[in-house]
Order: C-alpha cells, then structure tokens, then sequence
C-alpha cells in the first residue's frame, strides 16, 4: 500500500485549503449518500487502512487495492469540518504549497488528526 497521499488527494487537498469548500453541483453528487458533505471528495486519509471504514479488494488484474466504497465516516458534515478545522490548525503558518508538502511528507499527521476526530466525534460509519 502508498503510505503516501496519491495525487488527486494531494490535489483536492490543495483545493480546499484554497476555497474551504465543497462542490455540491458535482454530476455524482451524492456519491456516498444524500446530504453527505462533499468537502472530502478526495479523502485526505487514503489510503486509510482502517476496516472499520474500507476494506481491501482484488482488482481484475489481481492486484490489491483499498476500496473506501462504503465510508461515509469522513462526508458526515460534523466530521468534514473538524478534519478541516485541525488541518487549518496544524498548516495555519504555511503557503498552501508548504501546508499539502508537509502533509504529503509525515503521513503521521494525517494519522494523529484522523484518530483525534474519531475520539472526539466517534467513528461511526453508519
């Protein structure tokens, strides 16, 4: 698995510390289920790991791969926005650029800020 965030993570996130928004016009809106909060679009946390929230699944080719179809943790509006909140906290002094390299470069963060949401607001995936 990448302990690294891929991409198109790295490019949302980018996004929403740029706009602190979500795009609820999407064409796949809701892609999780009604109401959801599209902030996270592109989770910060994946691959998360946690079988709680995904699982991991065998592509055709079979090769593994994390599958997060099912999460609705992280599109809880309560949750999307105290994710927001501790990034902001921790990247508050950086540029955006600095704020996504120093995320993107200590995954551990990312880690610290998933667990102290669900401790705060549970992880309940329901």
């Amino acid at each position: 698995m990448c302990d690294i965030m891929i991409d198109l993570a790295k490019q949302h996130l980018k996004k929403v510390l740029e706009t602190s928004g979500a795009n609820t016009n999407c064409e796949y809106y809701p892609c999780h289920y009604e109401g959801q909060s599209c902030l996270w679009c592109y989770c910060p946390f994946y691959p998360c790991n946690d079988e709680e929230l995904g699982d991991c699944i065998t592509r055709k080719d079979g090769s593994k791969i994390w599958s997060c179809m099912n999460c609705k943790w992280i599109h809880k509006p309560e949750i999307a926005s105290e994710v927001l909140k501790q990034i902001l906290q921790i990247t508050q002094m950086d540029t955006i650029e600095e704020a996504v390299k120093k995320l993107d470069e200590d995954p551990s963060i990312l880690e610290d800020i998933k667990n102290n949401v669900a401790e705060k607001l549970g992880k309940n995936n329901e």
